[in-house]
C-alpha cells in the first residue's frame, strides 16, 4: 500500500481528489510508464493468463486424445469443449461444473429422446424443447453455462437423431473428467494474493477519503466541498463490495486445494481484516455525511466555514491508524504464520485516541461558544472512537501482539 498522502501541502491547502489520482498514478505508472510498459503489460498478459492458457490447451488436448483412444472416434469433440469450460474454475467449482454439466448433457438427451419421438422436428418443437430445458436449468438451479448444454443438446440430437448420443455423453463425460484432474494437478487457481490485493484497494480509498476531509477542514472551507466529500466517500461502497466478493473467492478457491492448510493464516488474517474495513468504511461514509449536515445546517454568510484544526488532526491521525492497520494485517504469503506484530497500528490508533481526548477536554468550552458547531463535532468524536475501536478489535480478534 502507499503511504498516506500528508493532510495539507506547503502553501497550507489539503490535496484535492484530483490530486490524490494523479499521485498515485504517477507512483504506480510513472509518467512514461507506457513506453516502458511490454508487450505483455500492454496486452495484460500476465503469469495467471499464462497458466490458464496452458490448463485449458492441457485439458483440450488430453480429453481429445483419451476420447479417441477409449471410444475409438475419429473425432470426439465434445470431449475438449467440455474440458475447455471448466479447466479456468478454481478446484471445487470444477467439480461442481463437471457435475451440472455432466446432468445437464443426460436431461438435454432423455427430454430430446422423449419429444423427439412424440412431435417431430418442427420450429414449434424446437420452441418447446428449449423452453423445457431452460426451466429444467431454472429448477435445479444449475449454473448459466450447465443450464444452456440442456436445450443445446437436446436441439442436436432433435436435428441429428439418436445416433451418436452414446457417444456424446461420454465425450462430456471424458472432457468433465480431465478438467478437474488437470485443475488439481496443474497449479490450481489461488486467489488469495487477488483478494489482498482488493482488500488493500479499500483500504487504500478509506485512507485518501478521510485525508481528503482532513486536508479540506483544517482551513477555510465552502459548503459545496462536504457534498464533494460525501460523494467521494459513496463511491467507495463499489470498492468495498469488490473485496467482499474477492475474499469469498478466496476462500472457495482454497476449498479443495491441495496446498490450503499452508494458506489459513493468510485467509484468517484476510477475512478479519476485510470484515474491519468493511465497517470502517461506512463510519467514513458516515463522518462524511456529517461534514455535510454541518454544512447545510449552519449556514455562514459568505458561505465558507471556518476551519476546524482540531478535527482535522484527529481524522487525519485516524486515517493514519487505519493505514497501519491494514499494513499489519494483510499478507498474503503462502505458509505465513498467524503471528503478527501490531506495535505500530497500535501505536496510531493511540495516536488518534490522544487527540480525541485532546478535543474532549475543549468540548465543553467548544458547545458554551458555539453549541451547533460543538454538537457536530461531538458528533464527529464519536463517530471517529467507533473505528479505532473496530480497529482494537480487529487486531484483538488476530490477538496481534506488540
Amino acid at each position: 500500500m502507499d503511504a498516506a498522502p500528508s493532510a495539507t501541502t506547503r502553501d497550507g491547502t489539503g490535496p484535492t481528489s484530483l490530486d490524490l489520482i494523479r499521485r498515485r498514478w504517477r507512483a504506480l505508472r510513472g509518467v512514461d510508464a507506457r513506453r516502458k510498459r511490454s508487450i505483455g503489460e500492454l496486452l495484460d498478459i500476465d503469469r495467471g493468463v499464462i497458466v490458464q492458457t496452458i490448463k485449458v490447451a492441457v485439458s483440450a488436448g488430453l480429453s481429445w486424445a483419451l476420447a479417441q483412444w477409449w471410444l475409438d472416434s475419429p473425432a470426439p469433440i465434445w470431449a475438449p469443449i467440455t474440458a475447455a469450460l471448466i479447466a479456468l474454475l478454481t478446484v471445487r467449482a470444477s467439480i461442481r461444473d463437471a457435475a451440472e454439466k455432466v446432468l445437464a448433457v443426460t436431461l438435454g438427451i432423455l427430454v430430446a429422446i422423449w419429444l423427439g419421438s412424440i412431435i417431430g422436428l418442427h420450429a414449434w418443437s424446437i420452441a418447446l424443447i428449449v423452453g423445457i430445458g431452460f426451466l429444467a436449468g431454472k429448477v435445479l438451479r444449475l449454473g448459466p453455462g450447465a443450464a444452456a448444454q440442456i436445450p443445446i443438446n437436446g436441439l442436436f440430437v432433435l436435428a441429428l437423431g439418436s445416433a451418436g448420443i452414446e457417444q456424446r455423453f461420454l465425450d462430456t463425460l471424458i472432457g468433465a473428467g480431465v478438467a478437474v484432474l488437470v485443475n488439481f494437478v496443474i497449479i490450481p487457481p489461488n486467489h488469495v494474493a487477488a483478494a489482498t490485493r482488493s482488500v488493500a484497494e479499500l483500504a487504500d480509498g478509506i485512507v485518501d477519503s478521510m485525508t481528503v476531509l482532513a486536508g479540506g477542514i483544517a482551513r477555510p472551507w465552502p459548503s459545496r466541498n462536504a457534498l464533494e466529500w460525501l460523494l467521494d466517500a459513496r463511491e467507495l461502497g463499489r470498492l468495498s463490495a469488490t473485496a467482499e466478493s474477492e475474499v469469498s473467492k478466496a476462500d472457495q478457491s482454497l476449498s479443495l486445494h491441495p496446498t490450503r492448510a499452508s494458506w489459513a493464516a493468510s485467509m484468517i488474517r484476510l477475512r478479519q481484516a476485510n470484515e474491519t474495513l468493511q465497517v470502517v468504511e461506512l463510519q467514513n461514509r458516515t463522518i462524511t455525511r456529517t461534514v455535510r449536515d454541518l454544512s447545510v445546517k449552519i449556514v455562514e454568510p459568505d458561505g465558507r466555514h471556518p476551519p476546524m484544526p482540531m478535527a482535522s488532526a484527529m481524522l487525519q491521525a485516524t486515517a493514519d491508524a487505519i493505514e497501519a492497520f491494514a499494513h499489519t494485517v494483510l499478507r498474503a504469503e503462502k505458509g505465513a504464520t498467524l503471528d503478527v506484530v501490531g506495535g505500530p497500528a497500535r501505536r496510531a490508533v493511540g495516536n488518534a485516541r490522544d487527540r480525541i481526548d485532546a478535543i474532549n477536554a475543549d468540548l465543553g468550552d467548544m458547545l458554551a461558544a458555539n453549541l451547533s458547531r460543538g454538537v457536530f463535532l461531538g458528533a464527529l468524536v464519536v463517530e471517529t472512537g467507533r473505528i479505532l475501536d473496530e480497529l482494537c478489535a480487529g487486531l484483538n480478534a488476530l490477538d496481534v501482539h506488540d
